[in-house]
């Protein structure tokens, strides 16, 4: 067997490990880059000449039962172990500064870790793991198990993503390679050769090879070796172990230790090559892992979970934030498929795979072009010539074929005329996204799966998601007329209501919100994803089916109510019950109406009854798309909703100063209530005594000792519904802005009056003059004092009532019809603090004046 290559000027500690890299003592240490066709097809090479009686391959050594399945006939790649494990975390003891009705109890709380570990056809995992298979090896993972508590360090455990580390609940590869970014060495390296970054040197240093250089493994991973031993150089011991590397690494030494006492023949150890130095010194003075080992587990941590799920190319993207991948995976792939065609392709056996896979890759993107019918197509003339431009690029770059970046900056010359993006569409999200693929593989019925995974395939199935793409595609529902439509929405609402991020609302009627209800279609963004299976996953003890877990959910919060203070919350019951109409929970209804008429009886928040109202009224207008038209106890509680805020009513009287604005916006929000009360004469409640709401703004507005702004607001309205008329209002106002009257108070019944109805200042002139003749009794102090409340007032006005307005007053003061029309014409960009400038000006102006004996020139 001839010796490791020995690649110059390395420097010696390095060069001291090469001869024991491949084939010392029987063990060949392969380091390979996650995901690389290169070493993946020289790994293949490696397994078959030396016929190994063992693979060791870095994953979580608890894995190993999962193994098998990778050599599942109906297993397509992309694929992913995907680890999850479940732990109680401490909360933090409330402080005094933590506001109370937030509702958040003490105590511990759950926090899932999850890791996937990707593999495609092109990893050289994948390959170790098949081939090894097919070779008779025994094939086994060395990594922590991840049960190891030491996880935690990376996957967020009790952390608060702080330090760097993965925030809880979320989910991370177990395949890092983040180094290489970082790596002075490297990054020096593609300066020099003028490479865009690391990924375009690795394609240059390795993708690129000639397909009888990929075979020669020894010479390949001699050089990733290098490459990688390089990138190490950077990192010192402490952050090593800190992030986890050394722990791992010793953990691995060990295993391979065993290994190699207790196995005879060759040993093929696969690991990512930035581990691959260190396992070279420090495995055989590793004491063996004993093999009882694996089965422990580390203290206060639950029995972790571990399922093969399907995979997709949009998350193997290194472009998408992927550490470990290799940017554009759609583009390796069909590099992997034309090294594995060898000379099927019809062209010349000297020809580059790549040439070729460069060919068909222009081709395909050019007709996608043409299909979405943008401007700029590309035509078959701009194919050829960014074909014969990337092989071009390719031989002045001394590459044996186009790669990637020779691809890429071919397609940027020859199919972009201007501005990148200009008049294309997005056509460099569009280039990605293609280079990126779409493929998303399948694992077999053996690989088992939660049900409630199953459920939600088929239910998606249903609703038009495909399974096999991951493209996001629009799903448009005719929710009025189609029941079948109606299921469609049901599922994905609840899909988003469970954060499953399977799919996004678009358009269409809001019905928590209210709004829009008049819209007959409903647009949703969809699209099936390894996240959408993982989310399922960590919910899967909840239930076996999407309903089981969205009741799950839904029985918590109403428990939650109660716990966070709002039990007796009626807009909280109702806002529930809206919920489970949107998801399909229909057979909750019954407990949730309940639920909801009991709380109405005992709610004493007039705005939550108010809201409890609003949202009532959606329900039965939406009625049939939300599955409620059989429910005889919605049209009850729509006529209860009106006395029962009636009754809370009075207490609006004695608002404090400072709450007036908000107390405002709720009697015209129950104004509006019994408006649309009146108007559903389908329900029954046409018969409403709108009349009580009469007496209790006659009440407010007449009435001794009521807040000013709601009095103000209950004037405007009883003027604006024809139960006042004009003498009635100007006796009102006259008493609000006539002598005797307070300004604040007299701000206040303003700032009330215009929001409620703000055209009243222009369409009432004794309304306009009694607040002139308030504003002309104020000094300077008053006036400043005042005039927050009275910018506020105005802020109802729309720009032309604001000129209007303007006008008026300057005919007030004696202005003629054209200077008070110019004087409105103009517009200043004066701020508040200008106007405070000037008056403080105008003061010390008058104060000199005074001094001079000038004061007669003061007007």
């Amino acid at each position: 067997m001839s010796a490791t290559p020995q690649p110059a000027g390395l420097p010696p500690e390095i060069a001291a490990l090469l001869p024991q890299l491949l084939g010392d003592e029987g063990i060949f240490f392969v380091p390979v880059r996650h995901h690389s066709p290169a070493c993946a097809w020289a790994l293949r090479h490696l397994l078959r000449e030396v016929r190994p009686a063992a693979v060791l391959i870095e994953g979580p050594d608890d894995l190993d039962s999962l193994l098998p399945l990778l050599s599942d006939p109906l297993t397509r790649t992309p694929v992913a172990w995907l680890c999850q494990a479940t732990r109680e975390r401490k909360a933090e003891p409330p402080t005094a500064d933590d506001d109370a009705e937030q509702g958040e109890p003490a105590g511990p709380r759950t926090v899932t870790s999850s890791s996937f570990y990707p593999l495609c056809d092109y990893s050289p995992e994948w390959i170790a793991v098949r081939e090894g298979a097919a070779l008779g090896a025994q094939v086994a993972l060395i990594d922590l198990p991840w049960r190891q508590k030491a996880w935690e360090r990376r996957y967020g455990g009790d952390g608060d993503a702080e330090d760097g580390t993965t925030a809880p609940d979320a989910a991370r590869s177990q395949m890092e390679e983040r180094h290489f970014a970082h790596s002075r060495y490297l990054n020096a390296m593609a300066r020099q050769l003028g490479c865009v970054d690391h990924h375009d040197l690795w394609d240059r240093l390795f993708e690129l090879r000639t397909p009888e250089a990929l075979a020669d493994w020894r010479t390949l991973f001699a050089d990733v070796f290098s490459w990688c031993a390089m990138a190490r150089q950077d990192y010192e011991p402490e952050v090593l172990e800190a992030e986890l590397s050394l722990p791992r690494e010793r953990h691995m030494a060990a295993h391979i230790r065993r290994w190699r006492n207790e196995v005879q023949g060759p040993i093929v150890v696969v690991t990512g090559g930035f581990h691959t130095p260190e396992l070279l010194r420090s495995w055989k003075a590793a004491k063996p892992l004993a093999a009882s080992a694996k089965a422990k587990r580390a203290p206060k941590t639950a029995e972790p979970e571990a399922w093969l799920i399907r995979y997709s190319f949009e998350q193997l993207d290194a472009l998408n934030g992927y550490s470990a991948g290799m940017p554009s995976p759609g583009y390796y792939q069909q590099a992997w498929e034309g090294l594995e065609a060898g000379t099927a392709h019809a062209m010349a056996p000297a020809v580059h795979p790549l040439t070729a896979v460069a060919l068909d890759t222009l081709a395909r993107f050019a007709q996608q072009t043409r299909a979405q019918d943008q401007t700029d197509a590309v035509s078959t003339a701009l194919v050829q010539a960014a074909a014969l431009q990337a092989v071009r690029l390719a031989e002045l770059r001394g590459n044996a074929g186009p790669g990637r970046q020779d691809l890429l900056d071919a397609i940027r010359s020859c199919f972009v005329k201007g501005a990148m993006d200009e008049g294309t569409r997005g056509f460099t999200a569009d280039l990605r996204s293609f280079l990126g693929g779409t493929r998303i593989g399948d694992v077999p019925p053996s690989a088992g799966s939660p049900p409630l995974i199953e459920d939600a395939r088929r239910l998606a199935r249903a609703a038009g998601v495909r399974l096999d793409d991951s493209t996001a595609r629009t799903v448009r529902l005719d929710l009025y007329r189609k029941p079948s439509h109606r299921e469609r929405s049901r599922f994905l609402h609840a899909m988003a209501y469970l954060d499953t991020d399977l799919a996004k609302w678009v358009a269409g009627p809001d019905f928590m919100g209210g709004s829009r209800l008049n819209m007959l279609f409903e647009e949703w963004r969809a699209a099936w994803s390894p996240m959408v299976e993982a989310r399922l996953i960590a919910l899967a003890s909840e239930g076996a089916s999407v309903e089981a877990v969205c009741l799950a959910r839904l029985m918590r919060e109403e428990a939650a109510l109660s716990e966070h203070g709002r039990g007796r919350s009626a807009s909280a019951a109702v806002a529930l019950l809206q919920r489970a109409c949107l998801v399909g929970l229909h057979a909750r209804l019954p407990q949730l109406l309940a639920m909801l008429s009991e709380h109405l009886g005992e709610d004493a928040s007039l705005s939550s009854v108010v809201e409890c109202g609003h949202r009532l009224v959606t329900l039965w207008r939406a009625r049939e798309p939300l599955g409620v038209q059989q429910n005889p106890q919605l049209r009850d509680l729509l006529l209860r909703v009106w006395p029962a805020a009636l009754y809370l009513l009075p207490p609006l009287a004695q608002t404090a100063p400072d709450a007036q604005e908000p107390a405002v916006r709720l009697l015209l929000s129950l104004r509006e209530l019994g408006r649309l009360l009146a108007g559903l004469d389908d329900a029954g409640t046409g018969a409403i005594d709108a009349g009580l709401l009469v007496e209790h703004l006659t009440r407010f507005a007449t009435g001794a000792g009521c807040a000013p702004g709601v009095a103000g607001a209950a004037t405007a309205l009883l003027y604006l519904d024809g139960h006042w008329d004009d003498a009635a209002l100007d006796a009102v106002v006259r008493q609000r802005f006539g002598p005797g009257a307070l300004p604040h108070e007299a701000v206040q019944f303003l700032n009330g009056m215009m929001t409620a109805a703000p055209e009243l200042l222009l369409r009432l002139p004794a309304l306009l003059q009694g607040l002139d003749a308030l504003v002309r009794q104020w000094d300077d102090e008053a006036f400043v004092a005042h005039l927050p409340d009275l910018r506020q007032a105005f802020t109802g006005l729309r720009p032309q009532e604001t000129s209007d307005l303007a006008t008026k007053v300057a005919q007030l003061h004696g202005a003629s019809d054209a200077a008070a029309a110019s004087l409105a014409g103009m517009h200043y960009e004066t701020t508040e603090e200008d106007l405070h400038a000037g008056l403080r000006l105008q003061a010390l102006l008058e104060a000199s004046l005074q001094r001079d004996g000038l004061q007669h020139w003061i007007r």
